[in-house]
């Protein structure tokens, strides 16, 4: 049974505290505690008190800072040091149609990679080998470089599943492709070769020069799908003889691809048909050994300055051309022709042949105030016949004058007046004004009565329709008399 107390309590079960003294650490961890229970508290205050009307900040996903690359300090320059895949190229610097060796290292082991090449900064490249990595991770493959990539960089990318890869730059020469001359690399411009070239753009076409790289082409080619010309005819040229280049440039990427060539020299001939011909007639004059379709000049009696005539060769180095002889020219003649672009020349000739005339008067034997008319023949066509009363060799004095017909000929034309006086006998030199023809006709003059006087005709003005000047028109004294004698005009009947 539980005792009573007096007074009415109950006893204490508790155990009875001891009473002892309070430490130092005991106080100081109170304090420590106190303090930051204390500055968590005023934080919290302040940024309650800064965000207060402000919409709570939406939480964002929790990123992962990357890893800084670590970086040394080599040849006076920053660089990385971080570690991962590493491939070298062998060799960088390869043309269109050549072997490219990639060797790598620090990839994962034994595991599969692709080989990417890349002409563009953003593309996503093409693949071009797969591979595969060793135990320890090294790799070692390659591939053949495409024909279209001419002229560029490119980047070759080395690539695992997972998204590890290691790049490095490939050089392409700019713009130079290759080509060669199929059979003999020999001939003489208009021959045809055959040739066959790499390393241009797909589809592209291509210019083909002789000897230079600018100007008009002497043919174009079209690349196929991958860039290349296969077996294609080509005709040669025009170059310097001796060694020259056959040149093909590509109209869009520019690729240049050459090929020696012997350049055999020109040996061109020219003739004239017929070969002795009169002034004012038609000659044929043709020539054969010029270049393809180049202007031919040609010169007279020299070979340089004015050309007389310019020609154009065809396809096959022929022309043929005809003129008419001027007149003026007599005796032999030298035709020098030179090919504008090929220098190469020739000189031939012509004769000129001189004209033989024949003519006689209307009438053998005349007197004095006998009208004298001519016929004459073997003139050049359509000119004009001076007649002239004088001796053998010597043109005396011009009478009358008249026009031949198509045919050199004449019947009947001209008219003169035979005066007292003259004879016993008259000559007269009929003369071709443009070819020089001469031919004489003779008259018998007999004595006329002592009762008949002919006064001589007045002296023979060319009239304008054979050639003469236009006369003036007389002017009317100012006493009304009448002018005086107007010269006698020639008949020029045909």
């Amino acid at each position: 049974m539980m005792e009573i107390q007096p007074g009415g309590k109950l006893p204490d079960e508790r155990p009875p505290v001891k009473k002892g003294k309070v430490s130092w650490k005991s106080i100081l961890g109170t304090i420590v505690v106190l303090v930051i229970v204390w500055q968590l508290v005023h934080v919290f205050i302040q940024s309650q008190g800064k965000n207060a009307g402000k919409a709570p900040p939406a939480a964002k996903a929790p990123t992962s800072r990357p890893k800084p690359v670590p970086t040394v300090t080599l040849g006076g320059r920053r660089i990385s040091a971080g570690g991962g895949p590493v491939i070298a190229l062998n060799p960088g610097l390869v043309a269109p149609g050549g072997h490219v060796g990639v060797v790598g290292s620090g990839f994962a082991r034994r595991s599969s990679v692709v080989v990417l090449l890349r002409s563009s900064r953003r593309g996503p490249g093409k693949v071009v080998a797969h591979g595969r990595t060793s135990v320890s991770g090294t790799v070692s493959s390659g591939f053949t470089m495409p024909s279209s990539m001419t002229g560029s960089r490119a980047t070759v990318i080395v690539q695992q599943p997972g998204g590890t890869q290691a790049s490095a730059a490939l050089v392409t020469p700019g713009g130079m492709g290759q080509a060669t001359i199929d059979g003999k690399a020999a001939g003489k411009p208009g021959a045809t070769v055959t040739v066959s070239a790499t390393g241009f753009g797909p589809g592209e076409r291509v210019n083909v020069f002789w000897g230079r790289v600018s100007g008009t082409p002497a043919a174009t080619l079209t690349a196929d799908g991958s860039g290349n010309i296969s077996h294609a005819g080509v005709k040669v040229g025009i170059a310097p003889v001796g060694p020259t280049t056959m040149v093909l440039v590509g109209v869009k990427t520019h690729t240049t691809a050459t090929a020696p060539y012997l350049m055999l020299g020109l040996y061109p001939n020219t003739t004239s048909k017929p070969y002795a011909v009169q002034a004012g007639k038609s000659i044929s004059f043709s020539g054969s050994g010029f270049a393809p379709n180049e202007p031919v000049l040609v010169y007279l009696n020299a070979s340089s300055g004015q050309p007389a005539l310019t020609a154009n060769s065809d396809s096959g180095g022929t022309f043929s051309v005809s003129f008419v002889v001027p007149y003026g020219l007599r005796g032999s003649q030298t035709l020098t022709s030179v090919g504008e672009q090929s220098r190469s020349s020739v000189t031939s000739g012509f004769d000129v042949l001189p004209y033989h005339p024949s003519a006689q008067a209307s009438t053998y034997g005349a007197l004095p105030g006998t009208t004298l008319s001519f016929y004459a023949s073997g003139y050049a066509a359509n000119e004009v016949v001076l007649v002239y009363a004088g001796g053998p060799g010597s043109h005396g004095t011009l009478v009358t004058a008249f026009r031949v017909d198509g045919r050199g000929k004449a019947s009947a034309a001209g008219r003169y007046v035979v005066p007292s006086g003259a004879g016993p006998g008259l000559t007269f030199s009929l003369v071709g004004q443009k070819s020089g023809g001469t031919a004489h006709a003779k008259v018998s003059v007999s004595p006329a009565p002592q009762s008949v006087t002919v006064p001589p005709q007045p002296p023979y003005v060319l009239p304008p329709s054979l050639g003469g000047k236009q006369p003036a028109a007389p002017k009317t004294p100012k006493n009304g008399t009448s002018p005086g004698h107007s010269p006698q005009k020639a008949s020029s009947s045909p």
